[in-house]
């Protein structure tokens, strides 16, 4: 019996692949006027620390305002624009209910002849340990300023959330998708709030 529930389990869990779940991404813009596509370097912002996962998201800004026109060059070429890129991560780890389980139940019949009641019930044990996760929260900001003048032309955030196996790829990194949300639309509706899935 003990050898069919370890053989069960393992079917299960071989069946079951970790997969990253996402969720809408909050995004706030706010801006004077359109922003002209011209050349455009991509930096840190003031007091921003560049961790582990900072060229990750720089390099997703760039990609998204390439695609939307702007020319992407260091910062030493003297460019129009500067993207003052700030990320801040929250990464909370926990382990999920074990999803395998077995139930114990029994029975009892009672009553005479023609006629009876019938009681059951039942518990669920669970198996196992459940998966270890990662619940990741995350801001991504950008400032666009013209470098001449440092004057702020646009400014935006997204906020986002996931949760994921650690130490797996994600299959759209949550950076892609900060970015990719942030841009949308852009330059976006000044000051308002929206949800992009």
């Amino acid at each position: 019996m003990r050898n069919v529930i370890v053989l069960a389990g393992a079917l299960l869990a071989a069946g079951c692949a970790a997969s990253t779940a996402s969720y809408p991404v909050e995004v706030t813009r706010f801006h004077v006027d359109q922003v002209a596509p011209g050349t455009i370097a991509v930096v840190a912002d003031r007091g921003a620390l560049e961790g582990s996962d900072f060229s990750g998201y720089a390099d997703a800004v760039a990609s998204a305002l390439t695609q939307r026109g702007y020319t992407v060059v260091p910062v030493d070429a003297k460019p129009t624009y500067l993207a003052r890129v700030a990320v801040r991560s929250d990464v909370h780890p926990f382990r999920e209910p074990s999803s395998f389980s077995i139930g114990l139940g029994g029975g009892t019949y009672s009553g005479g002849r023609g006629g009876g009641v019938g009681i059951g019930g039942g518990v669920g044990i669970p198996i196992g340990r459940g998966k270890l996760r990662e619940a990741v929260a995350t801001e991504l900001s950008v400032k666009i300023d013209l470098r001449a003048g440092d004057q702020g032309v646009w400014e935006g955030r997204a906020q986002g959330r996931a949760v994921r196996t650690p130490g797996r790829p994600e299959a759209i990194p949550l950076s892609a998708k900060l970015a990719g949300a942030l841009f949308t639309g852009f330059p976006g509706e000044s000051g308002r709030t929206i949800e992009v899935k």
